[in-house]
């Protein structure tokens, strides 16, 4: 078995076999983020095709400074790649600005605290892949990936206050399908 640092310097190199095994070792965990951001597999698929050419190219760039920061920084790629290819193809995904006193007078009511049953992570990422494009992506990159409402502004071409009404949305849409599974659950009991 190779080390991270072996395998990025075969890769710098531009031999096959240490490109396959980053491949080996980072493809399912990437797929995994791309997944999060795109809800059709083969798409996500593809993203993750394009994140590899890029991380490829991009190799010879990558000063290795620890064990795992191979995969963060392949990780941004991908999270870049992802983005990118939502721009380009999801022009509509966000509903309407609100403005930022309308988004305080609403995050009260729903950031209250509330108690639920314990819920299993998998029927989690479950509500999140449903949510809608705009709000699973702001939600996906400010909560998963601890992007700024600025940087995801940036990002995505949007302004701050749709990046925050957009988090705002998720949320609530996560806490109402939450509620709704803690009812059905008790309903069962």
């Amino acid at each position: 078995m190779f080390s991270e640092k072996e395998i990025v310097e075969g890769c710098k190199k531009g031999k096959k076999r240490f490109q396959n095994l980053l491949y080996e070792k980072y493809a399912a965990l990437l797929l995994g983020v791309c997944i999060r951001y795109i809800k059709n597999r083969m798409e996500a698929e593809d993203v993750l095709h394009d994140a590899f050419i890029k991380i490829y190219i991009s190799i010879k760039k990558f000063e290795h400074k620890n064990e795992g920061s191979l995969y963060s920084w392949a990780k941004r790629i991908t999270v870049n790649t992802a983005l990118n290819y939502l721009r380009d193809n999801l022009k509509h995904a966000f509903h309407v600005d609100i403005d930022d006193d309308t988004l305080s007078d609403n995050i009260a009511n729903v950031e209250e605290q509330s108690s639920y049953p314990y819920i299993e992570p998998s029927e989690i990422l479950k509500i999140v892949e449903s949510m809608p494009n705009g709000y699973r992506l702001v939600f996906n990159m400010f909560v998963i990936e601890k992007f700024s409402h600025q940087e995801i502004a940036d990002s995505l071409g949007v302004s701050v206050s749709t990046s925050k009404s957009q988090l705002l949305k998720s949320k609530k849409y996560l806490k109402e399908r939450l509620s709704r599974q803690s009812v059905e659950s008790n309903s069962l009991l």
